[in-house]
């Protein structure tokens, strides 16, 4: 047992295992289980730079957490010793500690940003987000381009291949890089599926009742109960509280938890009055608030809450300290809150175990699962975690539940994917060299590399084993040469041609008919040569040896397949070229020079060639202010299945299609994404509309709303760093000032 202590807390082994390797001075990455205690290692390296006057910066996937962190090491440090940059916020940019999106770090790597100089350590926490589909390649750029001096800690859930992702960073890095990994969590945890019929079981025991009472039904009737999530609170709310419950709906959450707010009151009177000053607090006399804020105080009054990305940013964070406070006992929540933020519980809840992830509903992966699991169990409180499933019996078997589990987590993989912004970033930085070699520095590279090696390591030991096999085996194995497979299917022929035969003239001629006829055929051409004369013995001989050797030899031509499904090895070098040949043609280069528009658009992260477009272009000067703020918002939005807004002809947007139509005949159709629907709710809020005006024109949650004026804030920020015209300069200033009010302005962090 470790004896190493942290301010008063004993360390266990491998966090002591990872404060040594940063006290050596090594890069660490460390993989755990949910709320091991990895956040230790972080905030030991974080002090530990501050007592020696070095600079340090932490990066979070998501902005809530970006927050959190900013909250809490300013009540560590000092207001004046910590900063923060997201998309919303630039607060004390040159402070010691930095805390930021991952996006923001790339942003500064990839331009080479002077401010990185000073730079000793870079936090990557949930460094497994390098496997996300939409924003893995950012966490992938970060860690290629991060400075060779700038040390990396990374802190993940459990990975299925740590060693892969750590030996690929030791390999671009040129350094030692320390794995620690943590298998065993402190506070154990229990897996149960659950339905009113069955009660908590586990996942043998819950098939074992379903086929039981199939056996046992009378006719057709449907033997079992319909369960809700209520039926699950009951069974737990005396012993496994507080919980959070994960519903992957917005919709769901808000109304499940209404739900459970008309039969249970889990607060006293004491603790309810306290939830009561806590959003006077926040939001002052109840005859201000909106209708939302209301609903949310009576559920919270009673231990019970929603959370999720649609609501207001004062609304989450309200939500989120009564909880940490213990004032919340069931939160119903998406698999958002289970990132990053420590808010443990007793036991966690899921309303279903498949999910929408855009574009279907699937099953929750094995690491989905366990990162949302794992908030079960606090330390210090809990001898156990409990998860808790529902499942509906009644589709068991067209939906069974998924059996989860941690050895079959699924492995990080490259999501690397190639933008125009990094492609000028890259011209302008680095030498044609340099960016091949940036190519091959890629995960996705790396990982072609290490599956085309061991690939060709095992086709050559194949290639041996069939030769020795060969050796025992006459030429004709295999083949219909060989009594062994000729015999059986001569028999399979004659089958065959009786049942032809026995079909008639009539049905001879339909299409199954003239089908069987034509596999006749075949198979007698086939077996047109006799069999090779061959004695009994030597026949049993081969009919042993025969196995093994056709199993070898379908391995040989799997893997022959798996090494031509490999993607091309220089994929990305060539898709670097094909990308700089359009942005040639639209006038951003000229041979490897960045003209005045790709100088431009390096700077623009969101949609770079229609915002750079714009910009060069009369658009600007024929609206006014609030049309500007309306057509910017439109850049970028991607709606969600079902929002609705009302028809509104904002500005002219026959220009703004003709430019995107521009650039989609050069680059393609993915090259752009601009929705002009969401204008109006911009428009009406630039002019100075109330927000709940501003509601009537959609069906936007209200923290969807607050997001939409938000990006387009953050938008402006770098347009305005990225032209030099000081009047367009000005005039977006003006432009964000009017967006940047009353529910849209940051709160104070």
């Amino acid at each position: 047992m470790s004896k190493r202590t942290y301010h008063e807390f004993t360390l266990d082994a491998f966090q002591e295992e990872a404060l040594d390797a940063i006290d050596a001075g090594k890069s660490v990455i460390v993989a755990a289980p949910t709320g091991t205690g990895k956040t230790l290692v972080a905030d030991y390296l974080i002090e530990k730079a501050m007592n020696e006057h070095l600079r340090v910066i932490y990066t979070a996937p998501i902005k809530a957490l970006s927050n959190q962190k900013y909250r809490d090491f300013k009540k560590q440090f000092g207001e004046d010793a910590v900063g923060i940059m997201t998309g919303d916020v630039v607060l004390n940019p040159t402070a010691p500690l930095l805390i930021m999106t991952t996006e923001v770090f790339r942003n500064q790597v990839i331009t080479e940003d002077p401010n990185l100089e000073f730079i000793s350590h870079i936090v990557f926490d949930e460094i497994h987000w390098l496997n996300d589909e939409e924003r893995g390649t950012v966490w992938e750029e970060s860690i290629i381009l991060a400075p060779a001096k700038m040390k990396i800690l990374g802190l993940s859930a459990t990975i299925a291949n740590a060693q892969h992702l750590v030996d690929w960073i030791k390999s671009i890095r040129h350094e030692d890089v320390a794995l620690i990994e943590e298998s065993k969590r402190v506070v154990p945890l229990e897996y149960f599926y659950y339905t009113k019929d069955t009660g908590l079981v586990n996942y043998d025991q819950l098939w074992h009742y379903y086929r039981q009472k199939l056996k046992d039904r009378i006719n057709d009737e449907n033997p079992f109960s319909p369960t809700t999530h209520l039926d699950l609170i009951r069974t737990i709310q005396r012993d496994h509280l507080p919980a959070l419950f994960f519903v992957f709906s917005r919709k769901q959450c808000a109304l499940k938890a209404m739900e459970l707010a008309t039969l249970a009151n889990y607060l006293k009177s004491p603790e309810r009055r306290t939830v009561e000053e806590k959003f006077f607090q926040q939001f002052g006399p109840e005859a201000d608030w909106s209708s939302s804020t209301r609903q949310l105080k009576r559920l919270c009054s009673k231990g019970i809450a929603y959370h999720h990305a649609g609501l207001l940013p004062s609304q989450k964070v309200i939500v989120e300290e009564l909880f940490l406070e213990r004032l919340i006992k069931v939160l119903y929540c998406t698999e958002t809150f289970s990132v990053g933020i420590n808010y443990p519980v007793k036991a966690v809840c899921f309303d279903s175990l498949n999910k929408y992830d855009g574009r279907n509903f699937r099953a929750l992966a094995n690491h989905e699962f366990f990162q949302m699991s794992g908030r079960a169990g606090r330390r210090g409180l809990d001898k156990k975690g409990f998860s808790f499933a529902l499942v509906d019996l009644a589709y068991m078997e067209k939906s069974p539940p998924p059996k989860f589990q941690l050895n079959r987590l699924e492995p990080l993989t490259s999501q690397f994917r190639l933008t125009y912004n990094t492609v000028l970033n890259l011209t302008a930085t680095l030498t044609q060299e340099q960016i091949e070699i940036y190519f091959q520095k890629s995960f996705a590279a790396y990982s072609y590399r290490l599956s085309s090696d061991q690939l060709h390591n095992e086709l050559i030991q194949i290639q041996q084993q069939l030769k020795g096999a060969q050796h025992q085996l006459c030429e004709a194995v295999g083949s219909f040469n060989c009594p062994l497979k000729h015999h059986p299917k001569r028999k399979e022929l004659e089958r065959l041609r009786k049942t032809y035969k026995a079909l008639g003239p009539r049905k001879q001629s339909r299409v199954y008919g003239r089908e069987m006829a034509r596999k006749i055929r075949s198979w007698e051409k086939l077996l047109s040569q006799s069999p090779k004369s061959c004695p009994s013995g030597r026949q049993e001989s081969c009919k042993d040896q025969s196995k093994s050797y056709l199993a070898i030899q379908q391995r040989h031509k799997d893997l022959q397949a798996a090494l031509a499904s490999l993607p091309e090895e220089n994929a990305f070098l060539h898709e670097f070229e094909y990308k700089k040949n359009h942005l040639r043609q639209i006038g951003y280069l000229r041979g490897d020079e960045l003209l005045p528009r790709g100088t431009c658009a390096s700077h623009i992260y969101v949609q770079e060639l229609l915002v750079t477009e714009l910009i060069y272009s009369d658009v600007f000067s024929q609206i006014d202010d609030d049309q500007l703020n309306a057509l910017l918002s439109s850049i970028d939005f991607e709606a969600r299945k079902n929002d609705m807004f009302q028809r509104a002809t904002v500005f002219d947007s026959a220009p703004v299609k003709e430019i995107c139509e521009y650039i989609q005949s050069i680059c393609g159709q993915d090259a752009i994404r601009y929705d002009p629907r969401v204008a109006g709710i911009t428009y009406a809020w630039s002019q100075g509309q109330t927000f709940v005006e501003v509601q009537a024109l959609c069906n936007l949650d209200e923290g969807d709303i607050i997001s939409v004026f938000r990006r387009t804030i953050d938008l402006m920020r770098q347009m305005r760093e990225a032209v030099s015209d000081t009047a367009l300069r000005a005039r977006l200033k003006v432009c964000m000032e009017k967006l940047d009010r009353d529910e849209a302005a940051i709160m104070e962090l």
